[in-house]
């Protein structure tokens, strides 16, 4: 088990192949979007996959419901096509994905790197394309960035005591650096007036958030809202019960199954004994459809006995 005490190493042992694959598609679907933006627009003259494969109204409107994730893979370019500052911005989102995604998965397993990466995707997507409309925006939306940051909180709570060491030289806790570095952006995006990347970045912020939170069941790094945070966390077991279907009686406590369905069987008396149980826990609206079927069908048999 990982010390937190001791300085974070960026960059995992071994890659997971769900991380693999995303940073190989990302890079291909990145770069042949881009080279043959040209080619599609000033020879072809028509719309190009930098964006059919972007969110955007236009494409929202013609039903293109894969710009929701497909934007992820796309980085948005300039008028003058691509530039060394770009390249870079591609490399340091892929390296981030490449480290934090590996960490994420080790840690808590493929299932929440999709949840994070790919929903958090979704989410931001629907907020894109919310602002988008709302500002009458005709812009394209694209990059990874917000996804990343998703995966940066998702990693503080897993590791909030982590150092980082800033500039090489100054240690930061992974708490106070992720937090600090998006708070910074969310400042400086409301400030100078640009608020797609405002609301979409405050919408990663929060999806990562509430998911550590939620379907982690984690407390975030700051003591101060620990109070708030197990509130919600039970609030939500106590809705999720609500919403838990109770097993069948019938797969309950028999040793005996029926060679056909593979299910368990006990004898109409236990059957009985146990539906009534359940009834006086849980009341009548706790029997299933198949449970209220048999009890019919046994009271069929002793009338005719």
């Amino acid at each position: 088990m990982m010390n937190q005490s001791q300085a974070f190493r960026f960059g995992p042992p071994a890659t997971p192949k769900i991380v693999k694959w995303t940073i190989l598609a990302t890079l291909i679907v990145t770069f042949l979007s881009i080279i043959s933006n040209a080619l599609f627009t000033q020879v072809f003259h028509i719309p190009s996959p930098q964006y059919l494969l972007s969110l955007t109204t236009w494409g929202i409107h013609k039903f293109f419901i894969w710009q929701f994730i497909s934007y992820l893979f796309i980085q948005p370019i300039s008028a003058g096509g691509i530039s060394m500052p770009l390249i870079l911005h591609i490399l340091f989102d892929i390296y981030l994905l490449w480290a934090i995604g590996s960490a994420i998965v080790q840690a808590r397993g493929e299932k929440h790197f999709l949840g994070l990466y790919f929903g958090g995707a979704l989410f931001v997507g629907l907020i894109a394309y919310a602002s988008l409309f709302f500002f009458g925006s005709f812009l394209p939306f694209a990059g990874a960035t917000t996804s990343i940051y998703i995966l940066l909180i998702g990693w503080a709570f897993l590791f909030p005591e982590a150092n980082i060491m800033l500039f090489l030289l100054i240690p930061v806790r992974a708490k106070w650096l992720v937090f600090g570095l998006i708070g910074i952006n969310l400042f400086l995006d409301f400030s100078n007036g640009s608020f797609l990347s405002f609301f979409v970045t405050m919408g990663a912020m929060l999806y990562g958030y509430f998911y550590s939170v939620l379907v982690w069941e984690s407390l975030s790094p700051f003591p101060r809202l620990h109070e708030v945070e197990k509130k919600m966390i039970y609030a939500k077991r106590k809705w999720a019960h609500r919403f838990r279907r109770t097993p069948d009686v019938e797969v309950q406590g028999s040793k005996v199954y029926d060679f056909k369905t593979g299910k368990a069987i006990i004898p109409d008396e236990e059957f009985i004994d146990a539906c009534l149980e359940k009834i006086s826990r849980k009341g009548k609206g706790a029997l299933s459809i198949r449970e209220r079927y048999r009890l019919w069908r046994i009271s069929q048999k002793k009338v005719k006995s």
